[in-house]
């Protein structure tokens, strides 16, 4: 009896200073939110966003004419004029100072679709980046839900074992009063006091697994870190709807972010091409600008006087050594196009297998809950059965023991089966690109 007074007592110190803790109750939507504002992983995907609408932005300056500035300003020193053997024979007169002042501006006219597709090639890698951080919140959400379930396990856990510890006190002060008037031996006592320190030390186990799992999903939202996590206790009568496979499938082909990614890679792998063959077109370009020099340096001796110029220049350049390199760039450039299509063909394969697998794995977990359900029944039932046929000292102590360990994984199974119910769910919404 000491022994179980002391147990009692214990538990329920612990759980007084657990319930002391500071305590949140997290929905799935703020779980969700939280994730995605807080995630160092989403922030990145963010940051890189960013980074390719700037790419892109510059790739559209280039449009643009090319202004520079220059200016030169230096001192000359006296040339020195030597005769045929070297020998001095004067010093030139000329100025000291030299300037030249510069204002040009090139105004691309012709690139060979250059420009064009450059635009084009940072437009598509804008695009991709978009996906990825559509693809890293997808994932997030995923593993976020995952963790909360876990939360939400852990919870009906503590629930059952505090359900099963009453129950063994009960059972205990029921058994000591047996031993006191001699129907049974002190072994049944002992092993019984067994079974509730048991139980009680799987309490405790559960409590730290909730303070860890707390912390885990506290860093990643951005709480306090000491803050204890509550689930929705209504996740499990949540009703979730379920389309047909081939819904899935047509929904994962049209916006799984994988699947879009495939696409914008084949985009660039034309893009790739088009700029490939760029390289072997001629560049068109139109220059004006105005120089101010001094001092005058194409008359002879030089004049110590500015000298405005301006003028209009229409370049063409073209590179003949890249004719050598034609067929093997373009051969690579198509092959690269080639692959992309054989990459976006299995990700088709892949999409199909993965919604095949999330949606019978769905379908296997509904079937569980059912099975489970009956089993729980059965459980209660058989522990009921047995704990009379004990006390009526019918049955001995082992069966009655074994009937409760029965009715205790039963219920741990249900409910770990319904959470993952709802986990095969998002996982089936995830690769459908519903998540």
């Amino acid at each position: 009896m000491k022994t179980t007074l002391y147990i009692l007592l214990a538990t329920l110190t612990y759980i007084s200073s657990l319930t002391a803790q500071n305590t949140y109750r997290l929905t799935v939507n703020e779980l969700f939110e939280r994730g995605v504002q807080n995630s160092i992983t989403i922030q990145s995907s963010v940051i890189k966003t960013q980074i390719s609408e700037d790419k892109a932005g510059l790739a559209k300056n280039k449009r643009l004419p090319d202004i520079s500035v220059s200016g030169l300003f230096g001192y000359v020193g006296t040339p020195t004029i030597l005769d045929k053997d070297f020998s001095f024979l004067k010093h030139s007169d000329t100025p000291d100072w030299k300037q030249n002042y510069q204002v040009a501006a090139t105004q691309p006219i012709y690139q060979g679709g250059r420009i064009k597709n450059s635009i084009e090639k940072a437009e598509l890698e804008k695009e991709i980046a978009q996906l990825s951080l559509q693809k890293d919140k997808s994932e997030l959400k995923l593993w976020l839900i995952g963790k909360y379930l876990d939360l939400f396990n852990l919870y009906k856990e503590r629930e059952v074992y505090a359900k099963n510890i009453e129950e063994a006190q009960i059972r205990l002060r029921d058994i000591e009063k047996m031993k006191e008037e001699g129907m049974i031996t002190t072994n049944d006592v002992l092993r019984s006091q067994l079974l509730l320190t048991n139980y009680e030390l799987s309490y405790k186990e559960t409590e730290n697994n909730i303070t860890l799992t707390s912390q885990q999903l506290d860093i990643i939202l951005g709480m306090d870190e000491n803050t204890i996590l509550e689930p929705d206790q209504n996740l499990l009568s949540s009703k979730l709807d379920i389309q047909q496979e081939n819904d899935y499938i047509y929904q994962a082909y049209a916006q799984y972010p994988d699947m879009k990614i495939m696409e914008k890679n084949i985009a660039l792998a034309h893009n790739n091409l088009k700029l490939t063959k760029a390289d072997y077109l001629p560049a068109l370009s139109l220059q004006a600008s105005n120089t101010l020099a001094r001092p005058i340096p194409n008359v002879s001796p030089a004049q110590d006087l500015y000298l405005n110029a301006w003028g209009v220049t229409l370049n063409l350049s073209y590179h003949i050594s890249s004719l050598f390199d034609r067929k093997h760039a373009t051969n690579a450039a198509k092959s690269q196009i080639h692959l992309q299509e054989l990459a976006q063909e299995q990700q088709r394969q892949n999409i199909r297998t993965d919604v095949k697998s999330a949606f019978v794995k769905h379908q296997e977990a509904l079937d569980r809950i059912k099975a489970l359900g009956k089993s729980v029944e059965q459980s209660n039932e058989n522990y009921r059965i047995v704990k009379n046929r004990y006390f009526n000292q019918l049955a001995i102590l082992t069966d009655l023991l074994d009937a409760n360990t029965v009715q205790l994984n039963s219920e741990l199974q249900l409910t770990a089966a319904k959470t993952n119910a709802i986990y095969t769910y998002y996982q089936l919404q995830k690769v459908s690109g519903n998540l």
